[in-house]
């Protein structure tokens, strides 16, 4: 069985202005956008750019594409030959810090380069091969626009990329075909859904299950006299509070919760309240909910809050800003990767609390001293 989702669409626009100009794709990107928003308004948008100092991209995701489009207006003077390395590391490790905060959504990234944008080097593919592979299962597509000459040598490396997430690459020679590309793009992407979907569960595999556990904010214990944010009764015994949005509720109430709410992992789940990513030690959860430690509320009596709703919230209360990023992929760290490391391939890892890109083999994170798995 195969379902629809809303989406959250990041256009990494890598058109280099000496090739291609804005005015020449403009209309193009706003009917994508409004294409979209026909089919489903759920869905939300942002972007990337390239510019001398480096990517830039919006704080968050918007509802409205005339925000994308008058941020696109606004750089379009500074916008420079994107990397498109540096550009898919960037634009994962953005997802990734969305997927922690929201959930029932799926990813997608347009890539629109030309024959100007930075080669992807031979010992960036596999790590970057490596870390689609994880968060795939988000879910995240990534499709791909070349326009331009024909470059095998690119092709396999953006075919391989994209077949890793049920994306697509289209290489085209006209910017005239540009157009009818992005409005099948627009089209909704489909997850497969298995046969247990009623019960609202997921799974990750195995190998992926520490990336996304690591990514899980531990509940902080609470002593003080508290209600119960599920089952609605006073205690201080066993009560824990979301880091993210202050809510509190026994544990055993969350390791219910957890049993229809969970990301793919029996013992993480998203917060009733917040849809921050949680978890509980695994054993204590699974005794919950075999029985083995009795529940305090034979219900659970709250519901989950309604995404779109909440995101519409979220996006009140701030408009986007626009962020001005380093390239994790420069050509500078490309040269000193490959003085330090000999013609060995490079080991890139990112560190799954701060989402920092890391080089070497290190074993903690040197931004936030997180443990690396």
């Amino acid at each position: 069985m195969e379902s629809t989702k809303s989406e959250d669409c990041l256009i990494f626009y890598g058109f280099t202005p000496n090739i291609i100009k804005l005015r020449q794709v403009y209309n193009s990107i706003s009917e994508f956008m409004k294409n979209k928003q026909s089919i489903d308004p759920s869905d939300r948008f942002n972007l990337i750019v390239f510019k001398n100092e480096g990517p830039n991209y919006l704080e968050h995701f918007t509802f409205n594409p005339d925000i994308i489009l008058d941020t696109l207006k606004s750089l379009a003077g500074h916008i420079t030959n994107a990397n498109i390395a540096g550009g898919i590391f960037l634009a994962i490790t953005f997802i990734i810090e969305v997927y922690k905060k929201i959930s029932e959504k799926i990813f997608r990234l347009i890539i629109l380069i030309d024959k100007g944008a930075y080669n992807i080097p031979p010992e960036y593919l596999p790590p970057i091969e490596e870390l689609i592979k994880v968060v795939k299962d988000m879910p995240l597509f990534i499709d791909i626009v070349r326009v331009g000459d024909p470059n095998p040598e690119l092709h396999s490396k953006l075919i391989r990329l994209v077949k890793l997430c049920n994306g697509s690459l289209h290489e085209i020679s006209k910017l005239k075909e540009l157009n009818p590309i992005l409005t099948n793009l627009s089209e909704k992407k489909y997850v497969s859904e298995p046969s247990f979907i009623k019960q609202r569960l997921r799974m990750i595999l195995p190998d992926n299950q520490p990336f996304y556990t690591n990514l899980a904010d531990e509940p902080e214990i609470v002593n003080e006299t508290v209600t119960c944010s599920i089952c609605f009764q006073q205690g201080n015994e066993g009560i824990v509070r979301c880091p993210s949005c202050e809510t509190v509720a026994h544990k055993v109430c969350w390791s219910q919760w957890a049993k229809t709410s969970n990301i793919g992992i029996s013992n993480v789940f998203r917060c009733h309240n917040c849809f921050n990513i949680l978890k509980l030690d695994s054993g204590y959860v699974n005794d919950v909910q075999a029985g083995k430690i009795p529940s305090i509320a034979k219900k659970t009596q709250v519901q989950k809050k309604n995404i779109v709703d909440y995101l519409h919230e979220l996006e009140a209360r701030t408009k986007p800003k626009i962020i001005q990023a380093v390239d994790p992929m420069a050509l500078s760290i490309r040269a000193q990767i490959e003085s330090e490391q000999n013609n060995k391939k490079p080991s890139i890892k990112i560190c799954p609390n701060c989402s920092k890109i890391i080089k070497g083999d290190r074993k903690k994170c040197p931004s936030c001293d997180f443990i690396l798995f």
